[in-house]
This record gives structure tokens, C-alpha cells and sequence, in this order.
């Protein structure tokens, strides 16, 4: 069951465009702490 798990895995990893979502995640945390710095400060 493991040996197919991690199959799936790698056949999955390798799909996404890594470049892509580590932009996004770094906008979305850069995002996520400016709303949240405005909330607290207003």
C-alpha cells in the first residue's frame, strides 16, 4: 500500500509548476499579513 502511495505522489509532484505556487503562496502570505496589520492598526 505504501509503494503505491508513494507512486502517487510522485506522479503528482512533478505536475505542478513549482515556480508558479511559491509566487502564489509568498503573495498570498504577503497579503494575509497586510490585511491583518491594517485590522489591528485601524
Amino acid at each position: 500500500m505504501t509503494t503505491l502511495t508513494d507512486a502517487a505522489v510522485l506522479a503528482t509532484e512533478t505536475q505542478l509548476p513549482m515556480n508558479i505556487v511559491g509566487w502564489g503562496a509568498l503573495a498570498l502570505g504577503l497579503f494575509v499579513v497586510i490585511v491583518w496589520t491594517l485590522y489591528l492598526y485601524r
